[in-house]
């Protein structure tokens, strides 16, 4: 009677001690770590290759160095620029050598009259203004290819800093549980030592056991996710960069205030934005099309100029014979255009409204997703506030309220488990938050970066 009297006080004594410590020691993210711009004591997990550092701002960096999508399409752009003035130059002039009006029964050169070697220029002349509509449109291509190298830019910075967010979010979830794990790790020894000498009940081992357990598993997916991430952020920035450390506090990513534009305000922002300024110089490009066959009902003409030689008499008193100079214009006729030329200026045109209802189509899109963003950033924002100011302080509390209702023989060892989970997930959940939030940042700077500057310079 006075072993069992004592064994139950006892483990209420141990185990609260040791959940009163580590309530104490086990981190938790502090009111700096929940702002918009968390920070804290965050190191990378065994994943990373050495001690460099990886800022965001450097990442970007690296991703838009020697980005080989940028450089073929500056490639492009250069081909482009060149072929322009090519294509504003006349054809080359074609010429002819000609022997004409040979005799076939002796071949001989001075045998007849019509006989004669002829040399001739050949220069052809396209409809109308022609050269300079063909010389404008790759000009205009070669701007294409401006606008795409933008679109380039800001798509690799907008993917490099969602990943490289995901990549954070994730090592800093593996501490945290790692953390915790240590923690569990020690209760099980507790708990064990304590059911090896009859002084605490199986269900308590089984219980601490398995909350280790799921920990293990939640580790290896983390893992999993901190590998595939980072092997995401290899393609902008080399596999070397990419398993660096990466910075210990999350990134300063600032966006204006756009809540009170309106569809129209949107609307007239993105008129900046590279995605419709592509879709702008293929409209420009199209109307060249369009002019360049209205110059087919033009008649196109080319110039021939030869020359004749004719070989002097075999006999008689006047061998001398004269040379001969032809010269002649040759005229295309456009005069059946219902099936041709018609048809492919209608060809023309369709394709040009095609282009501005898809122009039409994407401002649409664009407003439509930013506003998205925008209310995902606001409702982000609210619950983030909402995690440091009442659900991280409320799992504090319901972590202590159980651990004293343990104490006093009102609770059990369960409660306190699940107590000292919920607070573990809180946690992560407020880091979740305060990573979307950011990665919600950056798709909108994604959308107004470029575009907002220059509306507002």
């Amino acid at each position: 009677m006075h072993y069992t009297a004592l064994k139950y006080p006892l483990k209420k004594i141990l185990l609260s001690i040791f959940f009163t410590i580590n309530l104490i020691a086990v981190p938790s993210f502090t009111k700096a770590e929940s702002s918009v711009k968390p920070t804290g004591n965050k190191s990378s997990v065994s994943l990373t290759q050495d001690n460099t550092v990886l800022t965001l701002k450097e990442a970007e960096r690296i991703a838009l160095t020697d980005e080989p999508g940028i450089i073929s399409r500056q490639w492009q752009a250069k081909a482009l620029s060149e072929q322009s003035v090519a294509d504003g130059q006349l054809m080359d002039p074609k010429l002819q050598l000609v022997v004409s009006n040979l005799p076939a029964d002796t071949f001989d050169f001075d045998q007849e009259n019509m006989t004669q070697f002829k040399v001739g220029i050949l220069q052809q002349f396209p409809a109308g203004n022609t050269l300079d509509l063909k010389q404008q449109k790759t000009l205009k291509q070669s701007e294409l290819f401006d606008s795409k190298i933008s679109e380039r830019k800001i798509s690799i910075i907008k993917d490099v800093r969602l990943t490289y967010l995901e990549v954070y979010y994730w090592e800093q979830a593996y501490k945290t549980i790692r953390q915790n794990k240590r923690f569990f790790s020690q209760l099980v020894e507790i708990v064990q030592s304590m059911f090896s000498v009859g002084r605490n009940n199986q269900q308590d081992l089984i219980r601490a056991q398995l909350e280790l357990s799921r920990l293990d598993d939640r580790l290896t997916k983390i893992t999993q996710k901190i590998k595939t991430q980072r092997s995401k952020l290899s393609r902008w920035i080399g596999s070397q960069n990419s398993y660096n450390t990466l910075a210990k506090k999350l990134p300063d990513i600032f966006t204006p205030d756009l809540t009170s534009l309106n569809d129209d305000d949107l609307t007239q922002l993105f008129m900046a934005h590279p995605k419709i300024q592509e879709i702008d110089k293929q409209l420009e490009i199209s109307r060249k099309d369009i002019d360049l066959a209205k110059e087919n009902f033009k008649p196109g003409w080319g110039l021939n100029v030869s020359y004749g030689y004719r070989d002097n008499k075999p006999d008689g008193p006047n061998r001398k014979r004269s040379d001969f100079i032809s010269a002649g214009v040759t005229i295309d006729l456009p005069l059946f255009t219902a099936n041709r030329q018609d048809k492919r200026l209608l060809s023309k045109e369709h394709k040009y409204q095609a282009l501005k209802d898809k122009r039409n189509e994407q401002l649409r899109q664009m407003v439509s997703a930013l506003q998205q963003e925008i209310a995902n950033e606001e409702q982000l924002e609210k619950r983030h506030q909402l995690y440091y100011k009442l659900l991280l302080p409320q799992a504090k509390r319901q972590t202590r309220a159980s651990l004293m209702a343990y104490q006093s023989d009102r609770g059990d060892f369960a409660d306190v488990m699940r107590a000292y989970i919920d607070d573990l997930n809180a946690n992560l959940d407020e880091r979740r938050i305060a990573v979307d939030h950011l990665q919600t940042r950056a798709r909108i700077l994604y959308f107004i970066s470029d575009s907002y500057s220059k509306n507002n310079k």
